[in-house]
């Protein structure tokens, strides 16, 4: 699972809860992160975070809490909470990403580019396949979704090396250039790049500036603020009912 933003993603979990069991020891290590940012001392925080986990007894074995609330202290205490990352991307990228003959292949190379440079450019990173099509949106089986990265290793654009008895990407993109996209929120990843040859499919939220697609119905704002569009409606609707 990638977050690009630890900050929103604290929040949403207080505010909504876990999203999914298999990430729980992550989120944790997010909310630590997240308090520590906050300036909550330690003590605080393990009292915070065993508070919020025993909200959600169903998906916790109460044997091993004590356990996961020390290792998510432990790391979480280690790192600063990653959070208003902008990410730029050149003209002489995108031509260079545009000289790959399939679209899926443009679309997933975009993504690698995207991600090394959020991560920092390192020598080598991880990407999930569930992510890589999620974000790239190319979803197809896994034995063309492995002809897709033998392709883009054939490119050049792309390897993948061995650390450690484990798999990593490395990107060899290093063109230079303009910048041609500056990325600072990374939801709807994709339609940044989809944007530069289908623009008329695209508009941008009126709220938060990030790309949606187009609608018939003259849609204004993204999903996530349309549905705060809505709840500030319904708010103000209970205040004036009170009174």
């Amino acid at each position: 699972m990638i977050v690009f933003d630890e900050l929103r993603h604290a929040e949403d979990i207080i505010n909504n809860g876990y999203r999914n069991k298999k990430y729980v020891n992550y989120d944790n290590i997010i909310l630590v992160k997240y308090w520590k940012y906050k300036g909550i001392d330690e003590n605080k925080i393990k009292k915070l975070l065993k508070n919020i986990m025993a909200e959600y007894q169903d998906l916790f074995n109460r044997n091993i809490l004590d356990y996961k609330v020390k290792r998510a202290i432990r790391i979480g205490m280690m790192y600063d909470l990653l959070t208003g990352v902008t990410v730029d991307i050149t003209d002489e990228e995108i031509e260079l990403i545009n000289s790959l003959d399939k679209i899926e292949l443009r679309k997933m190379m975009f993504i690698f580019l995207v991600v090394w440079k959020f991560k920092g450019m390192p020598k080598r990173f991880k990407i999930s396949n569930v992510d890589l099509m999620k974000l790239s949106e190319v979803h197809v089986h896994n034995n063309t979704f492995w002809d897709y990265i033998y392709q883009l290793t054939q490119s050049k654009m792309l390897s993948m090396v061995e650390y450690n008895n484990k798999s990593y990407y490395r990107v060899h993109i290093d063109c230079g250039g303009n910048s041609l996209i500056q990325i600072g929120n990374f939801d709807n990843l994709i339609y940044n790049y989809l944007n530069l040859f289908e623009s008329d499919k695209f508009i941008r939220c009126e709220e938060c500036d990030i790309l949606i697609k187009a609608t018939s119905n003259r849609r204004k704002y993204c999903d996530r603020c349309s549905k705060e569009k809505e709840l500030e409606k319904y708010s103000k609707y209970n205040i004036k009912r009170v009174k």
